[in-house]
């Protein structure tokens, strides 16, 4: 019998073709994402940058030479680092009491200040303006009570907002970190005689180090780049994420915007290498093999009165924030005219502003989450090189100031061959490649608990590629894809600073009506708006707590960690 050779040519290149792309798709998709990054990610920022350098004679260092030499943009750049570094003081002071209180306090009194500590996460940064206003305002609540003449359009105003803001991140860093320091260490040190005093200046701090770091360049980068309080509270007082849109709406001047969002952009590039090059990873290991169990000791009165105090005024403040934003919203004028209305909640305005926001925020985090999985995966399996600038232009969306990308959207995306200026698509892309680093991080992280075996013996059965990653690969990762998608919409329904640069007139989105609402003293639809979306938010966060409770992944300890 004649045996017949099967030559592959005789397959037809249909064969050659599937063959090659089974062997180099995960090449190919790095390839198109690198692409897609590029412009949606990069070439916006280097739009911002040129624009800075660029005026009508071709390059130019006039603007920045105005910048440092007109001493309104020089006081906006001072006010700016004064603002991150008090309200990076502040709440290192503030989270620190909140922590410690949370891990050593009476358990009584634990998961209550848990919860208020968190509370702000649910809501919009600009929430604390608007309950700031209704309480200390010039016809706020506690001014006509007490016949105060405090003004909130101040420093005191602005800082207050921020830290209120901003008091979840402070405390989730420092309160991770004070978790793992072995109990047995400061039992020990007491046990040798050591005032609780000397234990937490000694011990306790530096252990904590790198927890109280990361809290400091987060919080500090997160208050300079936050649009919504200084430009609500801020009055007269020039700062460079207000100003930068002021230059925009008001003069025109995209060059000077530029400058400012450069200058802008420079603090926070120093800090996010610092966070991942000096910091990621780093820390002070107490815990080895299982934890030692201690005997639970009272704080004493002269350490746990004055934390407490602290905690209670601030923890004061927060709940009042909520309780007049949810008051606002159904009576006309709290603390001036208590009537009962239900025209704030029933506004068509706001509700169709609504509507846009979760449109939107849905498109976003599904195409969020997609290309967020995608990128986990060839990050994480890809062999190519350029890995690693792949992972940091993913992750540069989070760590840069919304006002900039803002920016550079409208100076990148107005013209052919990228038109999209006066679209929905600009303000979803704006979005997805700016909170893109979640959904990136959390394929990452679950991808670290897929053996790559799995993917090596499906392949030696005879699985291409594209059968091992929907049939395999994609299930594993469903709770990340979830995660990542949840988070990009949440984010994307509270964010200003980015998309408020980007709607245009009729159509409105929640965030930005809230923010023109308040500014025009309309606090009742400011209010009735933020419980709706703080609504829509909670919802959210429900959900990534039964992912977190069903899969064990918990996108708020990766990011926290």
């Amino acid at each position: 019998m004649t045996e017949v050779a099967i030559n592959p040519v005789n397959r037809g290149w249909w064969y050659s073709v599937r063959a090659y792309v089974n062997k180099n798709l995960v090449n190919i998709f790095a390839g198109g994402l690198f692409l897609v990054l590029a412009i949606f990610l990069v070439y916006p920022i280097a739009a911002v940058l040129i624009k800075s350098f660029w005026g009508d004679d071709g390059l130019t260092f006039d603007f920045y030479r105005e910048f440092f030499t007109y001493n309104f943009y020089y006081w906006s750049l001072i006010n700016t680092l004064i603002l991150g570094l008090s309200t990076m003081v502040i709440l290192l002071v503030v989270g620190f009491c909140f922590a410690y209180l949370t891990t050593r306090g009476p358990e009584w009194l634990r998961k209550p200040l848990k919860i208020v500590a968190l509370l702000p996460l649910a809501a919009p940064p600009y929430i604390f303006s608007i309950s700031l206003i209704t309480l200390f305002g010039r016809n706020g609540f506690i001014n006509n009570l007490f016949n105060f003449d405090f003004n909130i359009y101040s420093w005191v105003g602005v800082i207050a907002a921020q830290c209120l803001a901003f008091l979840p991140l402070s405390y989730m860093m420092i309160e991770n970190v004070l978790n793992s320091l072995n109990p047995s260490i400061e039992e020990t040190a007491a046990d040798m005689g050591a005032t609780e005093y000397k234990i937490i200046r000694s011990i306790t701090i530096p252990l904590a180090a790198p927890g109280l770091l990361k809290a400091a360049l987060l919080v500090f980068v997160m208050t300079i780049a936050e649009f919504g309080n200084p430009a609500i509270l801020g009055g007269r007082t020039p700062f460079l994420a207000p100003d930068t849109y002021l230059m925009i709406t008001g003069e025109g001047d995209f060059n000077m915007a530029s400058v400012l969002s450069v200058i802008l952009i420079l603090p926070c590039v120093v800090i996010f290498v610092l966070h991942n090059y000096v910091l990621k990873g780093k820390g002070y290991a107490t815990i080895v093999g299982k934890a030692t169990p201690t005997e639970k000791k009272e704080i004493i009165p002269g350490i746990k009165i004055p934390f407490m105090i602290i905690t209670f005024a601030v923890g004061l403040l927060v709940v009042m924030s909520f309780v007049v934003i949810l008051v606002g919203s159904f009576v006309k004028i709290v603390g001036v005219d208590n009537t009962f209305v239900m025209d704030h909640i029933v506004n068509t305005q706001s509700n169709t502003a609504i509507y846009n926001s979760i449109k939107v925020s849905l498109a976003a985090g599904f195409f969020g989450a997609i290309v967020g999985t995608l990128l986990a995966y060839v990050i994480m399996r890809g062999k190519f090189f350029g890995r690693h600038a792949m992972e940091m232009m993913a992750l540069s969306g989070f760590a840069l100031p919304g006002t900039v990308i803002g920016v550079g959207y409208i100076i990148a995306f107005n013209n052919p061959p990228f038109l999209l200026t006066g679209t929905i698509w600009i303000i979803i892309l704006n979005c997805v490649f700016r909170f893109l680093a979640v959904g990136v991080e959390a394929g990452i992280s679950k991808l670290h608990q897929i053996s790559i075996e799995i993917e090596e013996a499906s392949a030696d059965l005879g699985a291409d590629f594209l059968t091992i990653f929907f049939r395999i690969i994609l299930p594993i990762m469903f709770s990340a894809f979830i995660a990542g998608f949840i988070y990009t919409f949440m984010t994307t329904m509270m964010s200003l600073s980015s998309v408020i640069f980007l709607v245009t007139p009729g159509f409105d989105l929640a965030s930005v009506y809230i923010y023109l609402t308040a500014q025009l003293g309309e606090l009742g639809l400011a209010s009735a708006t933020t419980v709706k979306v703080i609504f829509i938010v909670a919802i959210g966060m429900g959900i990534l707590k039964i992912i977190a409770r069903k899969t064990g992944f918990d996108v708020s300890k990766k990011q926290g960690a």
